[in-house]
């Protein structure tokens, strides 16, 4: 599994949906038939492919037990208040 607590971006999505897939030890085309998706589109969302409809993607991610989780600019900055701080911030 990547790392999930870096920064969001469509090819961390992506890894870690590969990730969670491949230790549920499923193959593209049998995710793709249950979910009645194309495997091309399958490979898509893999890869990171920005041009794929979000809802497929997040059909991929339930199925699979993944999920977002939605964090606002203010909570971020209360989460960092909590933590901390590091010693050689300087």
């Amino acid at each position: 599994m990547p790392d999930l607590t870096q920064p969001f971006s469509a090819a961390l999505l992506a890894e870690a949906i590969t990730a969670k897939r491949t230790a549920m030890h499923l193959r593209l085309v049998d995710v793709a038939e249950t979910l009645s998706l194309s495997r091309q589109t399958l490979v898509k969302i893999e890869k990171g492919n920005p041009r794929v409809n979000f809802v497929n993607v997040l059909r991929v991610m339930n199925y699979l037990g993944l999920s977002f989780r939605i964090v606002t600019d203010t909570q971020q900055h209360q989460d960092n208040e909590l933590r901390e701080p590091d010693s050689d911030w300087f």
